[in-house]
């Protein structure tokens, strides 16, 4: 199975910077070669071109509005051209606002075939307000699910056809959007509770994954954007990874919330590029990649 991997070099929907960094820190950790190592073979198709100019501010409702969607644009158009049936799209990089892009140019690709799957320690759903300057990076699914035809380009996401795993706590309001808390994923078991999830889902879907670092407690990924006293381990994140990819409706994910400005050693993004290496390695097995639904 060929990996195609995508850079998204951004940090619009975020406070600080960082994230913009982890698509040439994961590259230096040797993504490639970890890759190879297990059997896959790997395309880079470098950095998203973004425009020479993206703003930066304080102002409400959106901070650094309208960069975000400026991005979302730009994504949602190279996504269009990445996902392939016969290729596995790897998305690097970014805040968590990317999602809204990379779910919008999946859906345009599959249709009401495309599901998302959010392995987050939060439910990125706050929405804008007059009163106060959030970022876009805690609204990605607000947008997908409220902002179509006034935020952004509608792209026809509904709460049926996403789920998210992994919430440190079951938000107040969930928009109908199905939710795995963080207790709910220890006491099944990360593996068999995404099992469950997965059955839950018809046949013939494409699946798009999510796959937000700051669901790791901060002992397993330090140099997560917003590292958290509660999380997975960084043995349950890789039974939880790998038991969601090694589904081989499964055709591209996101990897965001990566903070290399965290890393000053290079040692979590070795440690980030050998999970993604043994969690993907199961698409190579006789239940992986080979068996892929046309």
């Amino acid at each position: 199975m060929n990996v195609t991997v995508t850079g998204i070099p951004v940090f619009s929907g975020a406070y600080v910077s960082g994230t913009e960094l982890a698509p040439a820190a994961l590259r230096a950790a040797g993504l490639t070669a970890v890759l190879q190592e297990h059997g896959l073979s790997a395309s880079d198709r470098g950095d998203l071109a973004l425009p020479a100019y993206l703003p930066r501010h304080n102002v409400p409702p959106v901070r650094n509005w309208p960069a975000p969607r400026m991005v979302w644009d730009l994504l949602r158009e190279e996504a269009r051209g990445c996902f392939r049936r016969d290729e596995f799209s790897l998305f690097l990089g970014g805040d968590c606002s990317v999602i809204v892009g990379t779910a919008q140019g999946f859906r345009d690709v599959y249709g009401d075939k495309a599901y998302l799957l959010v392995l987050d320690g939060h439910f990125d759903a706050m929405t804008p307000s007059a009163s106060r300057c959030l970022g876009a990076a805690g609204m990605g699914l607000w947008f997908l699910l409220q902002g179509g035809g006034v935020w952004t380009e509608a792209a026809g996401w509904t709460a049926d056809s996403i789920v998210v795993l992994g919430c440190q706590r079951m938000p107040d309001e969930t928009y109908g959007v199905e939710i795995v808390t963080l207790d709910q994923l220890c006491e099944r078991g990360p593996g068999m509770q995404a099992a469950d999830v997965l059955r839950a889902i018809p046949a013939d879907a494409y699946i798009l994954v999510h796959f937000d670092v700051d669901v790791m407690h901060k002992e397993a990924m330090a140099a997560a954007y917003s590292p958290s006293e509660t999380g997975l381990s960084l043995a349950q994140t890789e039974e939880l990874l790998t038991a969601v990819l090694a589904d081989p409706r499964v055709v591209g994910a996101n990897v965001t919330e990566f903070s290399a400005l965290r890393d000053v050693t290079g040692e979590q993004a070795s440690r980030l590029v050998r999970l993604l290496g043994r969690a993907l390695a199961a698409r190579t097995t006789p239940s992986g990649s080979d068996t892929i639904r046309i």
